[in-house]
């Protein structure tokens, strides 16, 4: 199985705080302990720090807290967690950090957002293995700390790498003109062309541009292959007014895990998703208890992220984790860890009238 934030919800999280919350699962002596009220406060556990208690923040640290929770009650056995939320100020993540270690975490999973775990980066405290859940621009030099999240720049290189595989050569980029869009342009420009491919144009598309103007200017490029560093919706609009002759290919915010009336205007788009939503009828997804309440498909990677966090940090708690390889089949990606970030091989998939079709990544 082959295949995320960054998802819109987990792209505007900024930072954590503190409190203690103890969830118990289904580790025997804990249960007893609680029933009799006297469970050890420096019991061995994996200790989750997330947002829950930043208005701004607390929808995206529920969703990925209810993944971690959903991987854990499925493990019999597991070794407990403890979750301690926080507010959005940085020494609250700190102190809820050092809160964790005090009361015996062996491994941590969090903190949530780039500047969170900047300051954790800093900071002397990391001394267990941590499965930190972004992805900040910042050397790692503590051999604790690991980076996971769901990274929309790294879908971007995955994107043109892929694209080099199929064959293509020449490419038109048109994304929007947020910082999101500028990102995702930069990412994808810098492999394609590290790989030998070449740019035909560089498009930027808001919802306010002239679509014949569009059309007409496009018409005059050569090239083999299109780019759109665009969300589902600006993707919707600008698609029917480029080369529908040639291949297209997005990252996942194209699509919104249903089926849609604008799915039909980017028919034979292909795009990169996480096995999570492409492909819920795997075995390997499948074992995984799906969220109670309906979510969207931003929260749903979220909740599949905790799931994966969850099973990463168990590796580290049981002392199996791989030091090269293939270190999970994740329901986010086939994940791998090299210089203490864990990446994500995800899932090709093509829209094909108003539904969409698994690919298969290698074959052009």
């Amino acid at each position: 199985m082959t295949f995320c934030l960054f998802v819109h919800l987990l792209r505007r999280v900024e930072i954590l705080g503190l409190g203690l919350l103890l969830v118990t699962l289904a580790a025997p002596t804990l249960a007893e302990n609680a029933a009799q009220g006297k469970a050890d406060a420096a019991s061995a556990h994996i200790g989750v720090i997330l947002p829950l208690n930043a208005n701004a923040f607390r929808q995206a640290a529920e969703d990925v807290k209810q993944g971690l929770l959903a991987a854990a009650k499925l493990q019999p056995g597991t070794p407990p967690i403890r979750i301690y939320p926080t507010s959005d100020d940085a020494n609250d993540v700190l102190t809820a950090y050092q809160q964790a270690l005090n009361n015996g975490a062996k491994v941590i999973i969090g903190p949530l957002t780039k500047s969170a775990i900047a300051a954790l980066a800093e900071s002397n405290l990391v001394n267990v293995p941590t499965v930190a859940l972004s992805v900040p621009d910042i050397e790692i030099t503590n051999h604790n700390l690991y980076l996971f999240g769901l990274s929309l720049d790294a879908e971007a290189r995955q994107v043109a790498q892929l694209m080099r595989r199929k064959g293509h050569q020449s490419v038109i980029i048109v994304s929007s003109p947020s910082a999101l869009g500028k990102r995702l342009l930069s990412a994808f420009s810098e492999t394609w062309q590290r790989q030998g491919g070449t740019i035909a144009a560089q498009l930027t598309f808001s919802p306010s541009t002239d679509l014949n103007t569009l059309h007409e200017f496009v018409s005059t490029l050569k090239a083999d292959a299109i780019f759109l560093a665009l969300n589902a919706h600006d993707a919707s609009l600008a698609r029917p007014y480029l080369l529908n002759n040639i291949a297209s290919y997005a990252t996942s915010q194209v699509f919104t895990g249903m089926a849609s009336p604008g799915n039909v205007d980017l028919a034979e788009v292909r795009f990169l998703d996480m096995p999570w939503l492409l492909q819920p009828d795997h075995p390997a997804v499948m074992v995984f208890t799906r969220p109670e309440r309906n979510m969207s498909a931003d929260d749903e990677r979220l909740y599949a992220m905790g799931i994966d966090a969850y099973r990463l940090a168990q590796l580290f708690y049981q002392g199996t984790m791989p030091t090269s390889g293939t270190v999970l089949d994740g329901v986010t990606g086939q994940i791998r860890l090299a210089d203490q970030q864990f990446t994500r091989e995800l899932t090709a998939a093509e829209f094909q009238a108003n539904t969409v079709v698994v690919l298969d990544n290698a074959q052009p």
